[in-house]
């Protein structure tokens, strides 16, 4: 997994700065801590796929990213505030990935990640919608099973481990398990939260 024959996605062919960047990211990663990567079998190499992990750390979705990059491109979804930034907004959207405003049902965010989706993408997805500042699992919201019950999409939990504890410098670890599908209505708030939920507490059995 050198990141030299990251493959195309279906949304076509990852551009140049993805590539480079993710060449990057893996590079540092492996240099500083090292990586170990779990469970990649359950990562369907084709077809509209979301991989849903838990969220204790910043570095939660490039480890996410690289942890998948040698069989996916994946598209994440981060918070509005870090577009604002100087240089990293404009390098978020490069990436392809797509800003949420998380205090509010933000449904432009939700419309661009379907059409990822629609389109037979993987969209890396954080269920409890913002980090962990104490490690302790949040509760999961709706949006994950609204994904899912709109696109058919295979969900794959992710169970990212030792990013909490990144100064310590240990190995971090990304952990794939079997996919799991939603068949309910994506009207049904309450289902959606429900398996939104038991992917959550899927992670954390990883």
């Amino acid at each position: 997994m050198d990141g030299r024959d990251w493959p195309a996605d279906d949304l076509g062919r990852a551009s140049r700065l993805r590539r480079i960047a993710n060449a990057a990211v893996l590079a540092l990663i492996r240099a500083v801590w090292g990586l170990r990567v779990a469970g990649l079998e359950h990562v369907p190499a084709r077809g509209p796929v979301i991989l849903a992990a838990n969220h204790v750390s910043n570095l939660d979705g490039p480890v996410l990213s690289v942890g998948a990059s040698s069989v996916r491109c994946v598209r994440a979804l981060a918070k509005v505030e870090l577009f604002r930034v100087p240089v990293l907004g404009w390098f978020l959207r490069r990436m392809g990935t797509i800003p949420i405003d998380r205090r509010a049902g933000d449904v432009r965010a939700l419309r661009a990640a379907l059409e990822v989706l629609e389109a037979g993408g993987c969209l890396g997805v954080m269920p409890e919608g913002t980090r962990s500042k104490t490690g302790v699992p949040g509760r999961a919201k709706a949006g994950l099973g609204f994904l899912a019950s709109v696109s058919q999409a295979a969900v794959v939990p992710a169970r990212i481990v030792n990013t909490e504890r990144c100064w310590r410098l240990r190995p971090l670890e990304v952990r794939f398990g079997p996919a799991m599908r939603f068949q309910g209505p994506a009207g049904d708030r309450q289902a959606c939260r429900k398996f939104a939920q038991d992917v959550l507490d899927r992670v954390f059995t990883l």
